[in-house]
């Protein structure tokens, strides 16, 4: 598949209603400055993880759950995959409750009296669990038609934006709790799982080139000016919800429509995502409920309002997600293990890698030290984890061959 059709289709992907709120709330958390520099170095970063997962998903052919089990074997890779679906269920409760939440705002906008938040979450994530489960491609069509409409929408409402309230100004407003760590944090989180999964579209990629198309353009400039263009109507309206400033600029109809439908139809991937995943570890159930199971858990978080913790989940995921990717890169490009195709890599699957899961641990604990005790080196904790889980694998790897410890693994691996 070309390059620049997966590139078009992940720039859609970070103009949704979930962007346009982390937008916000960088918005009025960090100023407009401070806020988009943490854009610029928050993108820089996905760029320079994004691209080798790319490449290792267009060389492999492989998705990333057949990666995983190759690097960590068998249980490791459900050890993994139990972190990643936590994630993406994370994920859906996010953007259920922002979707009941736009439903919500709409409906007061109109009516007197309307039902609580809590009845429009669930009718949405309702909608998405059906969806899913019996319809699953028909939406998906629906969001190449959407998305579109979704950038052009936000383009022109950060437009109409600055008639009312000039640059000069919006630079002036302060933020709330200018903490540059915590944006970037935060801006990787709001990408990280996408960059950890680049191998399960990047495998039907051309070329290195389209890999790093892909990457610069979806992970890098597209959610980049998602996120800055959701900046600027947040802060000259000081408003969190999109509904609110679009309600102010007289387009309330045309946003509803649009944010609804393309919020179904990336929750539906984001649903649909989760229940792949968590099917590798229960083989015996069917897909359909699995999905109704993963929907209803994501829904009950929606209900309880994790979306009102948006930005500690951003950072949370920006600290503890890297280190899968730290991994499974190592092992690609340091160590040399790429024929996956190959005997030994067959045999390796059926071994727990505990040197990758522990360097996954140790590398999560790292970013989140220093985060929370502001000892950055670089002044971007997920670097630290990062490099780190990839440094302490490399580590561990080197002295099992020097050691002889685990003398089957070294027969597997060689």
């Amino acid at each position: 598949m070309p390059g620049y059709r997966v590139a078009l289709v992940c720039i859609a992907v970070a103009f949704t209603l979930t962007g346009l709120y982390i937008g916000s709330e960088l918005a009025l958390t960090q100023g407009l400055a401070a806020g988009i520099r943490a854009v610029i170095i928050g993108s820089l970063v996905l760029c320079m993880m994004s691209v080798p997962a790319a490449v290792v998903g267009a060389q492999t052919r492989l998705s990333t759950y057949m990666i995983v089990s190759n690097v960590f074997g068998r249980t490791g890779a459900k050890l993994v995959n139990l972190v990643l679906v936590l994630v993406l269920l994370g994920w859906y409760a996010v953007t259920a409750e922002l979707a009941g939440r736009t439903c919500y705002l709409t409906m007061a906008d109109y009516f007197s009296s309307t039902p609580p938040q809590w009845v429009f979450t669930l009718g949405c994530s309702g909608l998405v669990i059906v969806t899913t489960v019996f319809g699953f491609q028909a939406i998906d069509r629906i969001s190449l038609l959407f998305a579109p409409l979704l950038v052009v929408l936000t383009a022109y409402v950060a437009w109409r934006a600055t008639t009312h309230v000039s640059w000069q100004a919006l630079l002036a407003i302060p933020g709330t709790r200018v903490d540059l760590s915590t944006g970037i944090s935060a801006v990787i989180g709001a990408m990280i799982v996408g960059v950890v999964l680049m191998p399960d579209i990047t495998r039907y990629s051309r070329s290195t080139f389209d890999c790093a198309l892909i990457s610069i353009t979806g992970n890098g400039l597209g959610a980049g000016g998602a996120l800055i263009l959701a900046m600027v109507p947040a802060l000259a309206f000081h408003e969190v919800d999109p509904m609110k400033y679009m309600a102010a600029l007289g387009v309330v109809g045309v946003a509803f429509v649009t944010l609804i439908l393309s919020t179904w139809t990336v929750n539906a991937i984001n649903l649909y995502s989760t229940g792949l995943v968590t099917s590798t570890a229960f083989r015996n159930i069917s897909y359909g409920r699995i999905i109704i199971g993963c929907g209803t858990v994501g829904t009950i978080a929606a209900v309880i309002g994790i979306a009102d913790r948006l930005i500690g989940f951003l950072v949370l995921l920006g600290l503890v997600v890297p280190p899968i990717a730290g991994v499974y890169l190592t092992d690609f490009f340091v160590l040399g293990r790429r024929d996956y195709s190959c005997d030994l890599h067959l045999r390796r699957r059926d071994v727990t890698n505990i040197d990758g899961i522990l360097a996954c641990a140790v590398g999560g604990t790292i970013g989140i030290f220093t985060y929370n005790t502001h000892s950055s080196i670089t002044g971007v904790p997920t670097i630290e984890s990062f490099v780190s889980a990839g440094l302490l694998y490399t580590a561990a790897e080197w002295l099992r061959g020097r050691t002889g410890r685990d003398r089957r693994w070294r027969a597997v691996v060689g």
